[in-house]
């Protein structure tokens, strides 16, 4: 059946042929695009779920943790996950709406769409995970300096902040690579035929 069905496409005119690849590609971006905006739909929930948490919880660092530095620090994340939060709020508000767009339109407004996202997602080292990171040092800094937690105990803190930030920093390159790249390189060539 998937034989016939190419040697009626290979043996139709090449008008044809060129109708049902810009139907084939543009299925497939539709596709595509629906699977990336629920990704990110859920994404931005779930981010905006911790931040709910985050916030109330260093609140109450602030006032019942008797580390100067800890609270130092509380102040630091609480603050950081305020401005994480309108962050968040503004890369909602950014999705592409298909409304009274044409079809290329609507794949220039995505692409823009994506390539903000993957410039964002290309540099979360230095506002999503530094400025927290640095936040849940100095927290752990304060207990440590007043001796109310032991070396050992410590160290293992210091190491689970660096496996963190260490695999953050690979998952959003596995982010980039496998989501954005090959989505944004189908966008690209979908405009081209389009255009064409």
């Amino acid at each position: 059946m998937e034989d016939e069905l190419i040697k009626i496409w290979q043996s139709s005119p090449q008008a044809e042929q060129i109708k049902f690849e810009k139907s084939r590609l543009m299925l497939d971006m539709d596709n595509s695009l629906d699977r990336f905006h629920r990704l990110a739909k859920y994404g931005i929930i779930i981010e905006q779920i911790a931040v709910l948490i985050i916030i109330p919880v260093f609140l109450f660092y602030i006032y019942f943790v008797p580390h100067l530095l800890s609270k130092i620090a509380s102040i630091w994340i609480a603050i950081w996950a305020c401005w994480y939060m309108t962050l968040l709020r503004k890369f909602k508000k950014s999705k592409p709406k298909t409304l009274n767009l044409g079809y290329i339109d609507y794949l220039r407004e995505n692409r823009t769409y994506m390539v903000n996202l993957k410039k964002w997602a290309d540099r979360s080292m230095y506002w999503y995970v530094l400025p927290p990171m640095l936040g849940y040092f100095i927290f752990i800094i304060g207990p440590y300096l007043d001796g109310a937690i032991d070396e050992a105990f410590f160290i293992k803190l210091i190491l689970i902040g660096l496996a963190t930030v260490i695999l953050t920093y690979f998952y959003t390159r596995w982010v980039v690579k496998t989501i954005y790249t090959p989505r944004l390189k189908k966008i690209d060539e979908l405009i081209k035929v389009m255009e064409e």
